[in-house]
């Protein structure tokens, strides 16, 4: 899994935007994660242009 940082989220549609290593940008849902903080490091997959299976780095 592809390590990134958590760029933009909005906690109001629960939506937001990952930055992988190489400042690729992928879309995610919140529902996929209980991590909301932007700037918190994640573990992701992806499918398609989405992030997926996005888990928090502690």
């Amino acid at each position: 899994m592809p390590l990134g940082t958590i760029a933009v989220y909005n906690k109001a549609e629960g939506v937001g935007i990952i930055a992988d290593e190489h400042g690729e940008r992928h879309p995610f849902s919140g529902m996929e994660t209980q991590t909301t903080r932007e700037g918190q490091r994640v573990a992701f997959e992806v499918v398609g242009a989405k992030a997926t299976n996005v888990i928090a780095v502690r």
